[in-house]
């Protein structure tokens, strides 16, 4: 599986960015290339997210289904894959406080189930959405 490793610094308390990071019935109004997030399972320490987004670059719909395990005193959310599709994304998302600052960490293993001549485009695309997932978490928490 490839790996993304991104950051980006968010002039906001840790405790703010990592409230943001659990608000997934709202990520459509703040994440690009998210058109809805529907929490299919919450358990309180855990959720089920159904994801429908559209892939840059190339306007294709893409479904996935992720468990995302809340760390609280970590302050970091896992991702793990639930059930098949074209993308299965795993990893975490972590904050790092740093006084009234903090840094979001996105350490995200994808896989995108495409023949290998759409593997660079795929790339890509989970890249560019990977990076302005974390603009998208910055600007809410900064907000």
């Amino acid at each position: 599986m490839p790996k993304i490793e991104k950051s980006v610094s968010v002039n906001a308390e840790a405790g703010r960015v990592f409230e943001v990071l659990q608000q997934a019935d709202q990520f459509a109004q703040f994440l690009p290339y998210v058109k809805s997030v529907s929490v299919v399972e919450n358990t309180g320490e855990a959720q089920v997210l159904d994801w429908a987004v559209t892939a840059p670059g190339v306007g294709m719909e893409v479904r996935w289904r992720s468990r995302h395990t809340v760390h609280p005193g970590e302050h970091r959310i896992t991702i793990q894959p639930e059930g098949s599709a074209i993308v299965s994304l795993a990893g975490e998302w972590a904050v790092v406080p740093s006084g009234s600052t903090s840094e979001l960490k996105a350490t995200i293993d994808y896989q995108a189930n495409v023949p290998p001549m759409f593997a660079g485009v795929a790339q890509k695309a989970v890249d560019e959405i990977i990076t302005g997932w974390l603009n998208g978490f910055k600007k809410q928490a900064e907000g």
